[in-house]
């Protein structure tokens, strides 16, 4: 027998050409029977209803709050990424990177290192200091450098800059990238950028406070080193050598300065901050949606 009253729960009144089933409302899909039992419960037990409202309300406002902090946790990755590679402008510029390289003629006689249980031979060629800029650098754990990994003794390549390349905004306008060995910059206007002062650097340290302190450097950091310009090759393939530049006008292959480095010293640094947001919202992203998807697999009932 057809269902002749209005539907109990969008108040629909069925008209002889609704195809749908005699128990199903045509218009919001209930089952009639289904919702009668509801009302009957709830004007049995009149503080179900309010007990069911106020499950509803708290479910919610829960999942409001974690699409709200996901907004915003998305909204400071983005930021962050874009503060994080933003380098400092020239009032913001510590004096001694005006410095020029101080190089001189090395009297440290040829050596070997142990790094990650394998033995590296050192040639110094010569004392070498070294004030700059940051601009890029090679990251050995990103999945676009292939040659390097954790147990490279190339700890990290910086891309610097300094001396007059420092002296007004334009060094802000060039782009810069890093390859697995290269430092590469392009500009799209005229500007005063001087190639012989930057300068791509593998380092290299035997000390382990160095080693730390050359893993965390950032873009944008304002950086001083003191150590060697040195060929280097390892034990295990002596025929091959990795050799320094001494000349900072060179370029493409070979042009690198190869450092063994025993100070290192960060005089200022920018994007410090920036970094820090852009891991923590990545980070918070991911246990956000994390603690979603497990709410609805394993936690259907979570807050009801």
């Amino acid at each position: 027998m057809s269902f002749t009253q209005a539907c109990p729960n969008c108040n629909y009144q069925r008209k002889e050409t609704d195809s749908a089933p005699d128990w199903q409302c045509p218009s919001c899909g209930v089952a009639y029977a289904k919702v009668m039992g509801v009302n009957q419960t709830l004007r049995a037990h009149p503080g179900a209803r309010t007990q069911i409202r106020a499950q509803t309300n708290r479910r919610v406002w829960f999942d409001r709050l974690l699409s709200l902090l996901l907004i915003i946790s998305v909204i400071s990755l983005l930021v962050s990424w874009w503060a994080k590679n933003q380098l400092p402008y020239t009032k913001e510029i510590s004096s001694r990177l005006q410095n020029e390289p101080i190089q001189k003629p090395s009297r440290t006689s040829p050596f070997n290192f142990e790094y990650r249980k394998r033995t590296y031979s050192i040639e110094p060629v010569a004392d070498y200091e070294l004030w700059g800029l940051v601009v890029t650098h090679n990251d050995i754990t990103g999945m676009t450098d292939i040659i390097h990994d954790d147990d490279s003794v190339d700890i990290k390549d910086i891309c610097v800059v300094w001396g007059d390349n420092l002296q007004n905004n334009d060094y802000r306008d060039v782009s810069y990238s890093s390859g697995d060995f290269t430092c590469y910059y392009q500009y799209d206007r005229p500007m005063d950028f001087r190639h012989e002062q930057l300068s791509n650097n593998h380092l290299l340290s035997d000390n382990k406070e160095v080693r730390e302190r050359i893993r965390n450097i950032k873009i944008g950091d304002q950086v001083h080193l003191k150590g060697m310009l040195v060929n280097y090759s390892a034990a295990a393939t002596p025929d091959w050598t990795r050799n320094t530049s001494t000349n900072r006008n060179d370029s493409g292959n070979g042009a690198c300065e190869v450092i063994f480095v025993d100070e290192f010293t960060v005089l200022k640094s920018t994007n410090r901050m920036a970094y820090f947001w852009f891991d923590l919202s990545l980070w918070l992203i991911l246990f956000l949606v994390l603690f979603k998807l497990a709410a609805i697999a394993f936690f259907p009932n979570f807050l009801n």
